[in-house]
């Protein structure tokens, strides 16, 4: 059993790296692009509109890798949850034939989808209702890159982000008790008995992204701030805000070439700064990543 497993794991791990972000080429400007991320796929066309200055178009859609009943990828008219994503880059590259490179990335992305949320008022499973809500988001990155031509040289990658999002959830489910069966037997079940809510929700951060150039070491302290409004509006000022500080080191097992496989760690502190939430004022911990099919200093 142990061999069988051990066969199984080394078969099945390199589906999963190729898997992960991937490219085609269809033709000298077009390619197809699928990434998995957080549980979704997303798939789409890249289309370079103009090479020599970086200018990209992806239109792609974003689904659930799993349907929870079922447990399948599920890519039709009836697929109750999904994302349409719109992505504009455009990159200057002031680097020369001799002396520092110097590169310049806007990236600006637009996103609406579509969700169904079941939900039980009485708390009763044999009366179902049912809404679906759309919503939306927009993002702005900048990423700058400077380092110099020559073995061994320092990378520097201050990154840039803005984020707003109007993003509708599903309550949390809570323990309904049932009636007793034939058997006196009291059973209880998980179900959702409130509608779904949306609170907007404006996020800033940056990040520096530094390699020193001599090991397989890179280092990115990143600073987030989340601000959230009331549910039910679209002012993000109007509640709570959070300002997070972590210091990812991130290690690359293959440093040669182009490598885009990467393991993070790094401690956090979360300070709320006001409103009230869910958590304590001050929150602290740490968090691991492997990230798949990146590029060398991408982070957001």
């Amino acid at each position: 059993m142990k061999l069988k497993y051990y066969f199984s794991v080394l078969c099945i791990f390199p589906l999963l790296v190729y898997g992960q972000s991937n490219t085609f080429k269809i033709s000298p400007y077009v390619d197809a692009t699928t990434n998995i991320k957080d549980g979704s796929i997303e798939v789409g066309p890249q289309f370079m509109v103009d090479s020599a200055h970086g200018f990209v178009i992806r239109p792609s859609v974003r689904l659930p890798l799993t349907d929870k009943t079922n447990n399948i990828l599920q890519i039709d008219r009836f697929t109750s949850t999904w994302r349409g994503i719109l992505a504009m880059q455009f990159t200057s590259d002031n680097t020369q034939s001799t002396g520092p490179t110097n590169r310049n990335t806007i990236i600006f992305q637009g996103e609406y989808g579509s969700s169904d949320f079941k939900y039980y008022l009485t708390g009763d499973k044999s009366v179902e209702s049912r809404q679906n809500k759309s919503s939306y988001a927009f993002e702005i990155k900048y990423i700058n890159f400077q380092t110099v031509g020559k073995p061994h040289a320092k990378q520097y990658s201050p990154q840039l982000r803005l984020r707003y999002s109007h993003d509708w959830k599903a309550q949390k489910e809570v323990g309904i008790v049932q009636p007793a069966n034939t058997n006196g037997i009291v059973t209880t079940t998980n179900l959702i008995i409130s509608p779904p809510t949306v609170t907007p929700t404006l996020s800033p951060a940056f990040s520096l992204q530094y390699y020193p150039g001599k090991n397989a070491y890179s280092y990115s302290p990143t600073i987030y701030y989340d601000l959230t409004g009331n549910k039910g509006s679209n002012n993000p000022f109007g509640n709570m805000g959070r300002l997070r500080v972590e210091a990812w080191v991130f290690y690359y097992p293959l440093i040669t070439g182009s490598p885009n496989f990467k393991i993070g760690v790094t401690p956090f502190l979360s300070v709320r700064t006001h409103g009230s939430d869910d958590f304590r004022p001050i929150e602290y911990g740490g968090e691991i990543t492997i990230k798949i099919g990146t590029s060398f200093l991408q982070f957001f």
